[in-house]
Protein backbone atom coordinates (compact mmCIF):
# COMPACT_ATOMS: atom_id res chain seq x y z
CA UNK A 1 0.00 0.00 0.00
CA UNK A 2 1.54 3.33 -1.03
CA UNK A 3 1.34 6.56 0.94
CA UNK A 4 -1.39 7.95 -1.34
CA UNK A 5 -3.69 5.03 -0.56
CA UNK A 6 -3.13 5.56 3.15
CA UNK A 7 -3.88 9.26 2.76
CA UNK A 8 -7.01 8.56 0.73
CA UNK A 9 -8.29 6.17 3.38
CA UNK A 10 -7.61 8.73 6.09
CA UNK A 11 -9.51 11.41 4.15
CA UNK A 12 -12.45 9.04 3.59
CA UNK A 13 -12.54 8.29 7.32
CA UNK A 14 -12.49 11.99 8.19
CA UNK A 15 -15.36 12.58 5.75
CA UNK A 16 -17.35 9.74 7.32
CA UNK A 17 -16.83 11.18 10.79
CA UNK A 18 -17.97 14.61 9.62
CA UNK A 19 -21.14 13.16 8.07
CA UNK A 20 -21.84 11.20 11.24
CA UNK A 21 -21.40 14.35 13.30
CA UNK A 22 -23.82 16.23 11.02
CA UNK A 23 -26.42 13.50 11.50
CA UNK A 24 -26.01 13.55 15.27
CA UNK A 25 -26.23 17.35 15.44
CA UNK A 26 -29.37 17.30 13.29
CA UNK A 27 -30.82 14.59 15.52
CA UNK A 28 -30.08 16.61 18.66
CA UNK A 29 -32.06 19.55 17.29
CA UNK A 30 -34.94 17.31 16.20
CA UNK A 31 -35.14 15.33 19.44
CA UNK A 32 -34.80 18.52 21.47
CA UNK A 33 -37.71 20.15 19.67
CA UNK A 34 -40.03 17.20 19.09
CA UNK A 35 -38.88 14.36 21.33
CA UNK A 36 -38.15 10.82 20.25
CA UNK A 37 -41.73 9.92 19.31
CA UNK A 38 -42.32 13.08 17.29
CA UNK A 39 -39.07 12.83 15.31
CA UNK A 40 -38.76 10.98 12.00
CA UNK A 41 -35.53 9.87 10.37
CA UNK A 42 -36.57 11.83 7.27
CA UNK A 43 -36.61 15.00 9.36
CA UNK A 44 -33.11 14.31 10.63
CA UNK A 45 -31.81 13.57 7.14
CA UNK A 46 -33.33 16.79 5.81
CA UNK A 47 -31.80 18.83 8.63
CA UNK A 48 -28.41 17.20 7.99
CA UNK A 49 -28.82 17.84 4.24
CA UNK A 50 -28.20 14.21 3.29
CA UNK A 51 -30.35 11.40 1.96
CA UNK A 52 -32.40 9.16 4.24
CA UNK A 53 -30.58 6.15 2.82
CA UNK A 54 -27.21 7.60 3.80
CA UNK A 55 -28.55 8.32 7.29
CA UNK A 56 -29.50 4.66 7.69
CA UNK A 57 -26.02 3.60 6.56
CA UNK A 58 -24.67 5.29 9.68
CA UNK A 59 -27.48 4.45 12.09
CA UNK A 60 -29.70 1.45 11.45
CA UNK A 61 -32.62 2.88 13.45
CA UNK A 62 -33.89 5.97 15.20
CA UNK A 63 -33.35 4.14 18.50
CA UNK A 64 -29.67 3.59 17.72
CA UNK A 65 -29.25 7.24 16.79
CA UNK A 66 -30.98 8.36 19.99
CA UNK A 67 -28.72 6.11 22.06
CA UNK A 68 -25.61 7.48 20.35
CA UNK A 69 -26.58 10.94 21.62
CA UNK A 70 -27.53 10.19 25.23
CA UNK A 71 -26.00 6.89 26.36
CA UNK A 72 -22.48 8.11 27.15
CA UNK A 73 -23.84 11.15 28.97
CA UNK A 74 -26.26 8.99 30.96
CA UNK A 75 -23.45 6.69 32.08
CA UNK A 76 -21.29 9.67 33.08
CA UNK A 77 -24.07 11.11 35.25
CA UNK A 78 -24.73 7.77 36.95
CA UNK A 79 -21.02 7.20 37.59
CA UNK A 80 -20.63 10.70 39.01
CA UNK A 81 -23.51 10.33 41.48
CA UNK A 82 -22.61 6.76 42.46
CA UNK A 83 -19.04 7.55 43.45
CA UNK A 84 -18.32 6.49 47.00
CA UNK A 85 -16.88 9.08 49.36
CA UNK A 86 -14.03 7.98 51.65
CA UNK A 87 -15.20 7.52 55.25
CA UNK A 88 -13.06 10.46 56.38
CA UNK A 89 -14.85 12.80 53.98
CA UNK A 90 -18.22 11.87 55.46
CA UNK A 91 -17.30 13.75 58.63
CA UNK A 92 -16.43 16.98 56.83
CA UNK A 93 -18.70 20.04 57.21
CA UNK A 94 -22.18 19.80 55.74
CA UNK A 95 -21.31 21.91 52.68
CA UNK A 96 -19.59 18.74 51.43
CA UNK A 97 -23.03 17.47 50.32
CA UNK A 98 -22.16 18.26 46.69
CA UNK A 99 -18.39 18.54 46.36
CA UNK A 100 -17.22 16.94 43.10
CA UNK A 101 -20.36 17.51 41.07
CA UNK A 102 -20.46 21.30 40.34
CA UNK A 103 -17.63 21.35 37.79
CA UNK A 104 -19.04 18.31 36.02
CA UNK A 105 -22.51 19.88 35.95
CA UNK A 106 -21.19 23.19 34.61
CA UNK A 107 -19.37 21.41 31.77
CA UNK A 108 -22.51 19.40 31.08
CA UNK A 109 -24.59 22.58 30.84
CA UNK A 110 -22.02 24.32 28.66
CA UNK A 111 -21.37 21.53 26.17
CA UNK A 112 -24.17 18.95 26.48
CA UNK A 113 -27.19 20.90 27.63
CA UNK A 114 -29.51 19.76 24.84
CA UNK A 115 -28.53 16.07 25.04
CA UNK A 116 -29.09 16.30 28.81
CA UNK A 117 -32.57 17.77 28.35
CA UNK A 118 -33.32 15.21 25.64
CA UNK A 119 -32.36 12.42 28.03
CA UNK A 120 -34.43 13.82 30.88
CA UNK A 121 -37.45 15.30 29.06
CA UNK A 122 -37.70 13.75 25.60
CA UNK A 123 -36.86 10.06 25.95
CA UNK A 124 -40.38 8.59 26.08
CA UNK A 125 -40.57 5.51 23.88
CA UNK A 126 -36.86 4.68 24.22
CA UNK A 127 -34.74 2.45 26.42
CA UNK A 128 -33.91 5.64 28.36
CA UNK A 129 -37.44 6.69 29.28
CA UNK A 130 -36.76 5.89 32.96
CA UNK A 131 -33.42 7.71 32.99
CA UNK A 132 -34.73 10.56 35.12
CA UNK A 133 -36.02 8.14 37.77
CA UNK A 134 -32.68 6.33 37.84
CA UNK A 135 -30.74 9.58 38.17
CA UNK A 136 -33.02 10.68 41.03
CA UNK A 137 -32.46 7.26 42.63
CA UNK A 138 -28.65 7.49 42.58
CA UNK A 139 -28.79 11.13 43.70
CA UNK A 140 -31.01 10.04 46.59
CA UNK A 141 -28.46 7.42 47.60
CA UNK A 142 -25.67 10.01 47.34
CA UNK A 143 -27.52 12.48 49.61
CA UNK A 144 -28.34 9.74 52.10
CA UNK A 145 -24.70 8.62 52.27
CA UNK A 146 -23.61 12.19 52.96
CA UNK A 147 -26.38 13.30 55.29
CA UNK A 148 -27.45 10.29 57.37
CA UNK A 149 -24.17 9.94 59.34
CA UNK A 150 -24.54 13.54 60.49
CA UNK A 151 -28.24 13.45 61.44
CA UNK A 152 -29.04 13.77 65.12
CA UNK A 153 -30.89 10.48 65.48
CA UNK A 154 -32.01 11.38 69.00
CA UNK A 155 -34.32 14.08 67.66
CA UNK A 156 -34.93 13.19 64.03
CA UNK A 157 -36.08 10.05 62.29
CA UNK A 158 -35.70 10.59 58.55
CA UNK A 159 -37.65 8.24 56.35
CA UNK A 160 -36.09 7.28 53.00
CA UNK A 161 -38.84 9.18 51.20
CA UNK A 162 -37.36 12.40 52.60
CA UNK A 163 -34.04 11.70 50.87
CA UNK A 164 -36.01 10.96 47.71
CA UNK A 165 -37.77 14.33 47.98
CA UNK A 166 -34.43 16.11 48.40
CA UNK A 167 -32.98 14.30 45.38
CA UNK A 168 -36.04 14.88 43.20
CA UNK A 169 -36.09 18.59 44.05
CA UNK A 170 -32.36 18.93 43.36
CA UNK A 171 -32.63 17.26 39.95
CA UNK A 172 -35.68 19.37 39.05
CA UNK A 173 -33.76 22.50 40.08
CA UNK A 174 -30.87 21.43 37.86
CA UNK A 175 -33.27 20.85 34.97
CA UNK A 176 -34.72 24.34 35.41
CA UNK A 177 -31.20 25.78 35.19
CA UNK A 178 -30.65 23.78 31.99
CA UNK A 179 -33.98 24.84 30.47
CA UNK A 180 -33.34 28.53 31.15
CA UNK A 181 -29.58 28.47 30.53
CA UNK A 182 -28.08 31.95 30.03
CA UNK A 183 -24.38 31.17 29.79
CA UNK A 184 -21.69 29.74 32.06
CA UNK A 185 -21.42 32.64 34.60
CA UNK A 186 -25.19 32.68 35.06
CA UNK A 187 -25.34 28.88 35.41
CA UNK A 188 -22.44 28.85 37.88
CA UNK A 189 -24.20 31.41 40.06
CA UNK A 190 -27.52 29.55 39.89
CA UNK A 191 -25.85 26.23 40.68
CA UNK A 192 -24.02 27.73 43.66
CA UNK A 193 -27.30 29.15 44.95
CA UNK A 194 -29.02 25.78 44.52
CA UNK A 195 -26.27 23.91 46.37
CA UNK A 196 -26.11 26.53 49.15
CA UNK A 197 -29.86 26.22 49.56
CA UNK A 198 -29.31 22.51 50.22
CA UNK A 199 -26.39 23.23 52.54
CA UNK A 200 -28.42 25.54 54.75
CA UNK A 201 -31.61 23.52 54.35
CA UNK A 202 -30.11 20.29 55.74
CA UNK A 203 -27.90 22.04 58.30
CA UNK A 204 -30.58 21.87 60.97
CA UNK A 205 -30.59 18.07 60.93
CA UNK A 206 -26.90 17.76 61.80
CA UNK A 207 -25.64 16.70 65.19
CA UNK A 208 -24.89 19.54 67.54
CA UNK A 209 -26.98 22.09 65.57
Amino acid sequence: MNKYSILEKALVQILKEKVKERIEQAAIEAFYQKGFVGTKMQMIAQEADISVGLTYSYFTSKEELFASIVDSLYQQIINMMEHREPEAQKELPEDNLFQREPQFILQLLQYQRKPFLILMDQSKGTAFENARDKIVEVTCAHIKRQLSPKVDQEYYHIDDIFYHILANNFIEGLLEIARHYQGKPWAENMLNLLIRQYFYGVKGFHRGK
